[in-house]
């Protein structure tokens, strides 16, 4: 009877704390630094909320299941600083939801309750699953859906029930969608989860009336997001929807670009293993190894299928999507694949709770670290001296630069060797642990082995926060909130900014302006401001220049409000 309710409330409790873990290290973060994206995701949620349409960076209409999720905050508010403060916590609840479904994952493999709990606890304070829910980000809940989506395939294709594998079918087909909805790289797992639910339909693997709801579940939320996409569309003016599958064929079709993207594809699943300290790489040593069994159950089979192909095609996407620049992360990327760190996470500690002998988890490991190996050397010969050339983004690069300790983010100091070592020398530690705890006492083990994980999670996540996170929220703040104060941005205000005001600041307005609109105008240029802007930003080429040169064309009505000096901006409004 004490089992019936002890789990359930200490698996509610944990998601509890896990909720004050991520509220406690957001704190003081009071506006969207990560441009463009930040502010995408906002001006979507500005409007999914009942707000005016403004302005949104890029002018591009990305997938808005992320911001319809976070919409309630900009319902609540129109403090553009309490409404960010509500998106974050909209992002604890949604990030720390892998908590309970890692541990009911678990739980399906029949781990024991005990090391479920553990490992589940590891899992969700790892710094992939915790770095982007500091920010207003789509990666939020993707982990989460994935792991769902990876329970409801397991559980339409296990035994049991008519009505459970119904339900787990709907999970599936029902999470594959919404994760489209939410980012360009839910069309990936659309695309495999159509294919095992057609083969599943076709070879009766289930009922075909539970396989019959997952697709209908997919089938609905697929035309929701077609939906949602055009009424944005149409709320925008000059806008386009996103472009990244037409940049994934185009570079897939140009044999010029095969080698840089066969370079990227190893080097984003690099970052990948050793991101999770190289439980990742073991892992997916045993996903393989579950699919060229054929004494493994096929539900198993079927995860281990699409967990790997999900991984390979991601990553093949990005790094054939990515544009050509002078970033190191477009060739080692630390996002895209992060939704996948909890499930192969998982993968791998139960692998290390199933083993049993020193032999085999010899074996194993060995495996795990050749992989890892063999991955760090095709990326060395494959970059050559590029790491060496390339702008290193500290925001971009969070787990290897921790691994390596460079956080200075300087030129040249990105280390692929030092990295991979590092990460190596905490996988080891693991298995080390793992072996000599007891190999005769497995559940001893993996709770010893998870309990030294989770400090190790928790210190990572926390440094991180420190070198990372913060430095990122205090160089924004001269475009966000510290422009607004010097800007004496009212509410209500409608900004139109010239072209030459810097990037950054033009997309924090497009949220920080959040009761009123923004627009960008040529004003130093033949544009004219538009009928209901009624305050504009412009640029004068020195401090010392007289406000008034910085917009010769002013039309009548308009006055010099504001000199910014220090930024050698005018801020000018019309009327009194």
């Amino acid at each position: 009877m004490r089992a019936s309710w002890f789990w359930p409330v200490a698996v509610a409790a944990g998601y509890v704390g896990q909720v004050f873990f991520r509220l406690a290290l957001v704190t003081g973060e009071n506006y969207p630094t990560v441009g463009p994206d930040e502010h995408m995701y906002l001006v979507l949620a500005r409007l999914l909320a009942g707000g005016s349409a403004t302005e949104i960076p890029s002018d591009m209409v990305i997938p808005g299941g992320y911001p319809l999720l976070i919409s309630p905050a900009l319902r609540i508010t129109h403090d553009p600083v309490q409404a960010y403060h509500l998106v974050l916590g909209i992002n604890a609840l949604l990030s720390c939801l892998v908590l309970p479904l890692a541990y009911g994952a678990l739980r399906r493999l029949d781990v024991p309750r005990p090391v479920s709990y553990v490992l589940a606890t590891v899992v969700v304070m790892l710094p992939p699953v915790v770095f982007y829910s500091q920010f207003a980000l789509a990666d939020t809940p993707l982990p989460a859906l994935v792991l769902a989506w990876l329970i409801g395939v397991h559980g339409l294709l296990s035994e049991g029930s008519f009505r459970r594998r119904c339900g787990s079918g709907i999970l599936a087909g029902g999470a594959a969608g919404f994760s489209m909805m939410v980012h360009d790289r839910g069309g990936v797992v659309v695309a495999l989860t159509c294919l095992v639910l057609l083969v599943a339909f076709v070879r009766n693997w289930a009922p075909r009336p539970a396989t019959a709801a997952a697709l209908s579940a997919l089938a609905l939320m697929y035309a929701t997001q077609r939906e949602l996409a055009q009424w944005l569309l149409s709320r925008l003016d000059g806008t386009h929807p996103s472009q990244v599958g037409n940049a994934v064929w185009q570079a897939l079709r140009t044999p010029e670009l095969y080698q840089r993207t066969v370079m990227r594809w190893i080097g984003h699943t690099w970052y990948f293993v050793t991101s999770t300290y190289g439980m990742g790489a073991l892992g997916l040593v045993v996903c393989c190894t579950c699919l060229a069994s054929t004494r493994a159950p096929r539900a198993d089979r079927a995860v281990a299928f699409l967990t790997v192909a999900l991984l390979l095609g991601v990553s093949l996407a990005a790094a054939a999507a990515l544009p050509t620049d002078r970033r190191i992360d477009t060739i080692v990327n630390a996002r895209y694949l992060s939704p996948l760190v909890p499930a192969l996470f998982l993968a791998g500690a139960v692998a290390l709770h199933r083993i049993r002998g020193r032999r085999a988890l010899v074996r194993a490991a060995v495996a795990a670290i050749a992989l890892t190996v063999a991955l760090s050397a095709a990326l060395t010969v494959l970059a050559g001296d590029r790491f060496r050339k390339l702008n290193f983004i500290l925001w971009a690069l969070p787990d290897s630069t921790f691994l390596s300790s460079r956080w200075s983010g300087d030129w040249g100091v990105f280390s692929v060797p030092l990295t991979t070592v590092t990460a190596l020398t905490v996988f080891t530690a693991t298995i080390l642990l793992r072996g000599l705890l007891s190999t005769r006492r497995p559940v001893v083990a993996m709770i010893g082995v998870g309990m030294a994980l989770t400090l190790f999670a928790g210190w990572a996540t926390v440094t991180i926060t420190q070198h990372v996170s913060r430095p990122t929220l205090a160089r924004g703040y001269p475009d966000a909130t510290g422009f607004m104060d010097q800007a004496r941005i009212r509410p209500g205000d409608r900004l139109v900014m010239d072209l030459g005001l810097g990037w950054r600041t033009r997309f924090a307005m497009a949220y920080m302006v959040l009761d009123g609109r923004v627009w960008t105008r040529d004003l130093a240029g033949p544009d004219t401001p538009p009928d209901g802007a009624n305050v504009a930003v412009t640029t004068v080429r020195t401090a010392s220049a007289p406000a008034a040169d910085s917009w010769p064309k002013a039309p009548a009505g308009w006055h010099v409000a504001v000199v910014i000096p220090q930024r050698n901006l005018v801020v000018w409004r019309r009327g009194g």
